[in-house]
């Protein structure tokens, strides 16, 4: 029998217990008797939980109610345990199908998809606030905290690996310091920023995949990706479904369980990526970051070609220098207002380096800075 102390507390196992839509139904002043609010086929579901942890059976009847909970909400015990350490966790689960022995993976498969699904969760969380179908290089810090807040275990299977994603995140107001404490089990906002996370990832593969097939039957073009819409995939989160496999692709399963403890929670949903899928999603990925302008994108280098067609006026300058979005050495055309077109000339003959951060437009070979935000000349070295 496992320890007691590798279970719930008693105080956080009552407090998910309300939250999660149970009630009291009797108190003997030994034990309590819970049963869910919800008129359906669980309603003859009953807990029972000692009143003090410190008594010998606390962790046999902690398992029950785990196992009791997980059957209602139609997920698994170590989702519903997560769920109450974090104090509010949605879960979102991989199993790859390495050649392997059960509960081991090659190394490099492991890591691809542990990098994937972390770039996955801030691509996701980076989406709520920024409706690109090409992310900017720069994420927001709050998506950030969000994914170092995450945690990831191992669960019984070929090789499975589970997200558990708090409700309540770091910037959230009033959130409280501990998360696994009886207070912020009943603290949660009634549409946590964690919900929103998980819901755009659900929603994003959802739509990624359904696309892939359509366009590996032949129905759809690729170009299909870069319709923009609801719930469209970005970029990043279309590699990161398409490197969950490994370098290999081999075929995997990813699960989205959600929390009782926010409205709007659903029965989890079970998605599987075939391998064409995924080589059709990581073409897409490539073809949104070809194909597709991404905003704030930073240049630097050397003003090497200028053009205006009258003395006066704006102008058109070409900068041979590195993106911070790649980080490879390309130019790129910028069009820049009168003033900065002379500090561009000023540039060229002293053989200083600018920097202009801008949109990135592609056309075929062609790289256009436009809706510029800043251009400046770079000091020299030894400059004040």
């Amino acid at each position: 029998m496992e320890e007691a102390a590798a279970f719930p507390s008693l105080a956080v196992f009552v407090a998910y217990l309300r939250g999660s839509g149970w009630t009291l139904e009797d108190d003997d002043g030994r034990t309590t008797l819970w049963r869910p609010v919800r008129s359906d086929m669980e309603t003859m579901m009953r807990i029972v939980l000692p009143n003090r942890q410190e008594v010998r059976d606390y962790a046999e009847r902690a398992d029950e109610a785990l196992r009791t909970l997980a059957y209602v909400e139609r997920r698994l015990p170590q989702e519903v345990s997560a769920d109450m350490s974090f104090g509010g966790a949605d879960n979102v689960s991989v199993r790859l199908t390495p050649d392997a022995p059960a509960g081991e993976a090659p190394l490099f498969l492991a890591h691809s998809a542990i990098s994937a699904l972390r770039n996955y969760v801030v691509a996701s969380a980076t989406a709520l606030d920024a409706d690109y179908l090409v992310l900017p290089p720069r994420r927001p810090q709050r998506a950030e905290s969000y994914a170092a807040q995450t945690r990831i275990s191992t669960q019984p299977g070929s090789f499975v690996l589970s997200l558990a994603l708090p409700l309540v995140d770091a910037y959230t107001e009033g959130a409280t310091a501990s998360a696994a404490g009886q207070e912020s089990l009943l603290d949660i906002p009634p549409r946590p920023f964690g919900r929103k996370v998980t819901s755009r990832m659900l929603a994003a593969a959802q739509r990624a995949r359904r696309l892939a097939e359509e366009v590996g039957e032949g129905d759809k073009p690729l170009s299909a990706f870069g319709q923009l819409g609801q719930a469209s995939p970005n970029a990043t989160e279309l590699e990161a479904l398409s490197l969950l496999g490994g370098p290999d692709h081999d075929v995997y399963q990813i699960r989205f369980s959600q929390s009782p403890l926010a409205p709007g929670s659903h029965e989890p949903t079970r998605l599987k990526i075939t391998p064409g899928q995924q080589r059709i999603l990581g073409e897409a990925a490539d073809f949104l970051r070809t194909k597709q302008p991404r905003a704030g994108i930073t240049v630097s280098g050397l003003v090497v070609r200028l053009f205006r067609e009258r003395k006066y006026g704006k102008g058109e300058v070409v900068i041979q220098g590195v993106d911070d979005d790649t980080g490879e050495t390309r130019r790129f055309r910028v069009e820049l207002d009168e003033s900065d077109y002379n500090l561009a000339v000023q540039a060229h003959k002293t053989g200083l380096e600018v920097t202009a951060t801008g949109d990135l437009d592609v056309r075929g070979t062609r790289r256009s800075l436009r809706r510029l935000t800043c251009f400046s000349v770079l000091p020299a070295l030894g400059d004040d």
